[in-house]
């Protein structure tokens, strides 16, 4: 298989994992903070880990590899990043050296995730299609009305959108892109007087304002790619959740009692009926339990969250990005592609984040075994390689021993640094004594170098 069709057939297999870093994010938000604000922030990190894990890795394999290796030594430096990356490496090693199918599946996974963004993109432009034909047919609402949200367009700093009175749907949403409008089901408006619906059709310009209509459409296409990662799909639905709970506090920012249970007694009397096409940011939203934490959230509105949690939510984000692009840079340079003539030995420990990545174009297996700091050929393997050797990754001492021509290294002496045809040889001893990995390697320079 191609590289690239490899490594994107390996990124939607990693999207599992990659989910469930995006779920722990997402909880320990929700732990540390009732700020709607931080908790939608987060969960929509945890929705965009996934995506960006695999165009990450499709992207490093189209690159030259003399472009990629500075990024991904760069990943390395520090502990958190390796030992994520040592423990996705040697999983994916483990799992894929196995596989005897490996072309096979990873032609099905991309297949089927090619076909689920194509039944997602059809049911998105009939979805729009109906909810433009839905918005032609509605009636403007009252004077009082469209005053009374303008005033809101005001306060929310955003477009003041058409507002209109439908009798297809029953519940109020955003409809459209370019063009959006926010439509009201005719019911709703012939039981509420326009004090009382104000708020709900601010709930909808903070979802104008936040860009959620277009945040909402690229959810469900990548919905569609990774249809075959049911995590992912909680992860949307949770994301979806927490951004309810922030338009709602947008819209009833500095608003009194009285007001925020007239509210909730509105949301309560939308939900009785709901039954209104998807596609859309709707004033309801989905889930009992969601449902349950914004009427809380209403009746009860959270405090903003304090600078040291801000903080502690930003670098937990900044940490899952990062782990999520070293691992995506080292399984994309896995280069497990069948047809390959280079030999290759990985070496990881998940524990110290050690990672030594061995290649050249053969290689030739000695008895060997590694004695007080030296090579001796007796007893354990030595492996050789020869030609065109590249070694990268993180090499930790005292688990690797880095020797020079036979000699102990200079201090400062990285191999993983050295320009490419510098190095004419590489002789490898593991041991592995159960609970770590120890490697000497032992650099024959080029004469001359």
């Amino acid at each position: 298989m191609n590289a690239l069709f490899a490594s994107a057939a390996l990124g939607l297999v990693v999207a599992w994992p990659a989910s469930g870093l995006g779920w722990l994010l997402g909880k320990a938000a929700d732990r540390l903070t009732g700020d709607p604000t931080q908790r939608a922030r987060a969960w929509n990190r945890a929705v965009a880990l996934p995506p960006v894990m695999l165009a990450a890795m499709v992207g490093v394999s189209a690159l030259p590899e003399e472009t990629t290796a500075p990024v991904y030594q760069a990943a390395l430096t520090t502990q958190a990043a390796a030992s994520a990356t040592a423990t996705i490496s040697e999983l994916s090693v483990r799992a894929f050296s196995t596989f005897s199918g490996l072309e096979t599946a990873g032609a099905a996974l991309i297949l089927g995730a090619l076909g689920g963004l194509a039944v997602a993109t059809v049911r998105q432009a009939v979805g729009r299609a109906r909810l433009k034909r839905i918005a032609a047919q509605a009636r403007p609402v009252s004077p009082e009305l469209a005053q009374a949200v303008r005033a809101a367009a005001r306060r929310l700093d955003t477009g003041r959108p058409e507002v209109k009175v439908s009798d297809t749907i029953d519940q109020p949403l955003l409809a459209g892109l370019a063009t959006p409008v926010i439509l009201l089901p005719r019911a709703l408006v012939e039981r509420l007087s326009p004090e009382r619906l104000a708020p709900v059709c601010a709930h909808e310009l903070a979802h104008l304002k936040r860009g959620d209509n277009w945040r909402l459409l690229a959810e469900h296409l990548l919905g569609g790619l990774f249809w075959m990662v049911p995590p992912y799909a909680v992860l949307r639905a949770r994301a979806a959740a927490t951004r309810e709970e922030l338009a709602d506090a947008l819209a009833l920012e500095d608003a009194g009692p009285a007001a925020r249970r007239n509210y909730a007694e509105t949301l309560i009397d939308v939900l009785r009926t709901r039954a209104a096409p998807a596609l859309h940011p709707a004033f309801t939203g989905k889930g009992r339990r969601p449902t349950i934490m914004r009427l809380k959230a209403i009746t009860a509105p959270r405090d903003p969250a304090s600078l040291g949690r801000r903080a502690l939510l930003t670098l937990a984000g900044l940490l899952a990005v990062g782990v999520t692009v070293a691992g995506s840079i080292a399984l994309a340079q896995q280069d497990e592609t069948p047809g390959r003539s280079r030999s290759r030995t990985v070496i990881t420990d998940s524990k110290t984040g050690q990672y030594v990545d061995i290649r050249s174009k053969y290689i030739r297996v000695h008895n060997a075994e590694l004695v007080d700091g030296k090579l001796k050929i007796e007893n354990g393997k030595m492996s050789t390689y020869h030609g065109d050797v590249q070694i990268r990754g993180r090499l930790r001492a005292p688990q690797t021993l880095v020797l020079l021509n036979g000699a102990a290294a200079p201090a400062g002496f990285d191999p993983t640094t050295l320009p490419k045809g510098a190095i004419d040889a590489v002789e490898v001893v593991h041991q592995n004594d159960g609970q770590q990995s120890h490697v000497s390697l032992n650099v024959i320079m080029k004469q001359g170098l």
